[in-house]
């Protein structure tokens, strides 16, 4: 028996004793009963998503920390994987939330009607841009296309200073890139068909070919890659080479086309399933992901820039009003992406 419960029943004692030769005492009144505090939310959440396991899996737990009733389950699936089986099960939807790496894909699943609007005054606050006029997709965060170098390797003056110097012949076997199947790189294909057109795209994807890059399913064998100097270059989304860099690779990074074009930046998205089950805990998982919280993992974790205003970027990550970005909207220009699909294959990109 420890002090405290000893001290408290001594006091039990006397207070009997002391009762025993008192008046009786008055009848008790009744105590009040505790309050209970309301039960949270609670239930399943099925979600579809495209990114890395590394990169989500922070806002997962992020957001099971402040509602553990919430039980998310995870399907991974590249973005023409998961849009194609979103698009089979429309009937019978399986999934609450897609959250993707690709603007197009959203944009063109939106087209088929696979998604609900979505009011929430979270989406609302993105701008135009980045999300659907109703809101049935919105973008979480954003990206920059650049190009990676390993510091051991490239001297500062070789640098490229264009997404077209890639095809260059003088980096021949030093180049890392992701393949047609990864919608970052097809979406920066889309931009650059309507900044430089149709005929320098083509050539462009043929002399990058021609210099017999390493194809990756993504980017983070691509960086890995460069990090440890197997590749000279990576043609990548920029957080990649701020995650290369915490880890204490010798990397550097180009925010190319500053002379010429200028930087091209898509986004990472979140979208509810029309006649999800779970709606409004989808809409719940969308405004957290887009709350300062939500987004400040984001940044912190990913080195991402945030779509909701007023959240900081990571330390080491320049702000996007520092560079001269390309003035494409990709959310418009869906409807490109199987013309450039097919034109990158015919230039043989795999």
């Amino acid at each position: 028996m420890n002090r405290n419960i000893k001290f408290l029943a001594g006091g039990l004692a006397a207070v009997i004793t002391l009762a025993a030769c008192a008046a009786p005492p008055p009848a008790p009144t009744a105590s009040p009963q505790p309050q209970t505090q309301p039960a949270g939310p609670s239930g399943e959440l099925t979600v579809y998503t495209s990114r890395a396991e590394a990169l989500f899996k922070p806002v997962v737990e992020a957001f099971n920390a402040q509602y553990p009733d919430v039980k998310l389950t995870v399907l991974s699936g590249s973005n023409g994987e998961l849009a194609a089986k979103i698009l089979e099960e429309r009937n019978n939807p399986q999934a609450d939330v897609l959250i993707n790496s690709d603007t197009l894909t959203m944009e063109s699943l939106a087209a088929e009607g696979v998604f609900q609007a979505n009011d929430s005054a979270a989406v609302k606050a993105v701008p135009e841009a980045y999300r659907a006029d109703d809101g049935n997709w919105t973008a979480l965060t954003l990206r920059p296309r650049v190009i990676m170098y390993n510091t051991d390797l490239v001297k500062p003056e070789d640098l490229p200073k264009s997404v077209l110097d890639l095809a260059d012949p003088k980096w021949k076997g030093q180049i890392g890139s992701a393949d047609s199947r990864n919608g970052a790189l097809m979406a920066n294909l889309v931009a650059l068909r309507e900044l430089a057109g149709e005929d320098k795209t083509n050539e462009f994807i043929k002399g990058l070919v021609a210099n017999e890059p390493q194809w990756f399913s993504g980017h983070t064998e691509v960086r890995k890659a460069v990090g440890a100097g197997e590749l000279a270059l990576g043609f990548v989304n920029h957080y990649y080479y701020h995650l290369s860099k915490a880890e204490g690779a010798p990397v550097g990074i180009i925010y190319p086309d500053q002379d010429t074009f200028g930087l091209v930046v898509n986004s990472t998205n979140a979208g509810i399933i029309k006649d999800s089950k779970n709606a409004e805990l989808a809409r719940l998982f969308v405004d957290f992901m887009l709350s300062p919280e939500g987004q400040k993992v984001y940044a912190e974790k990913n080195f991402e820039y945030p779509v909701t205003p007023g959240v900081a970027l990571a330390e080491g990550v320049p702000p996007l009003s520092d560079f001269k970005l390309a003035s494409v909207t990709l959310k418009t220009m869906w409807e490109q992406l199987e013309p450039t699909k097919q034109l990158a294959q015919a230039a043989g990109l795999p």
